[in-house]
C-alpha cells in the first residue's frame, strides 16, 4: 500500500512541477548512489506533509533526475508507531517511534529500497543491514525542509542481494501543500 501511495506522490510531483530549475530558490536533492553522483533536480524537489491536528505525522520529499525514465528519489518519515511530531532531528530505520523509507527508482522495473521495512525483513532473514537509512532534518518550517540522508538500498527490496550504498545525500525542498 505504501509503495502505491509513494508512486502516486511521485507521479503528482512530476505532473505538478515545472520543468525549469530557474527561480527554484536553491532547492535541490543530491546523493552518491553506488559511487555515482545523482542530481534529482530536473524539477525542483518538492516536500509534502500530512498533519494530524498540530502533529506533523508524515513527511515525504521527492526529487526527479529524469522525468522521461522516472529516475527519482523519495524519502519518507512517518509517525505510524507514535503520536510524536516530525521535527528537526535524526531519524533512523531502527526507530521504534518513526517509520523511515528511501526509494531510489531507476525505472518502473528497477527500484532500490531502504528503511524500516527493509531493516525488519533483513533481520528476519538473518542478514542484518550494515548501514541503516538515516534522514537528518536540519531545519523545517511551514515553507521548507532541509537535511541530509544516507544508508544501504536493496535492488527491488531483495535483502539477500548486495546492498547499494547511498551516501552524501542532501536536500532542500519547499512544501507543495
Amino acid at each position: 500500500m505504501k509503495k502505491t501511495v509513494l508512486f502516486v506522490a511521485l507521479i503528482s510531483a512530476l505532473v505538478s512541477c515545472k520543468k525549469s530549475n530557474s527561480g527554484s530558490g536553491g532547492y535541490h536533492m543530491t546523493a552518491t548512489i553506488d559511487s555515482k553522483g545523482k542530481n534529482f533536480n530536473a524539477t525542483p524537489p518538492i516536500a509534502s506533509r500530512l498533519m494530524s491536528g498540530n502533529v506533523l505525522s508524515d513527511l515525504t520529499i521527492t526529487g526527479v533526475l529524469n522525468p522521461s525514465t522516472g529516475e527519482s528519489m523519495i524519502l519518507q518519515i512517518d509517525n505510524n508507531f507514535s503520536d510524536k511530531s516530525i521535527v528537526a532531528g535524526t531519524y533512523s530505520d531502527t526507530s521504534t517511534s518513526f517509520g523511515i523509507q528511501a526509494i531510489y527508482t531507476v525505472s518502473l522495473a528497477t527500484q532500490y529500497y531502504g528503511g524500516s521495512a527493509i531493516t525488519d525483513e533483513a533481520a528476519n532473514a538473518g542478514a542484518p543491514v550494515k548501514n541503516h537509512v538515516k534522514i537528518v532534518i536540519t531545519s523545517i518550517d511551514d515553507k521548507t525542509v532541509k537535511g541530509t540522508f544516507s544508508g544501504d538500498l536493496y535492488a527491488n527490496g531483495d535483502v539477500s542481494g548486495t546492498p547499494t550504498p547511498m551516501i552524501n545525500g542532501d536536500f532542500y525542498a519547499a512544501f507543495g501543500n
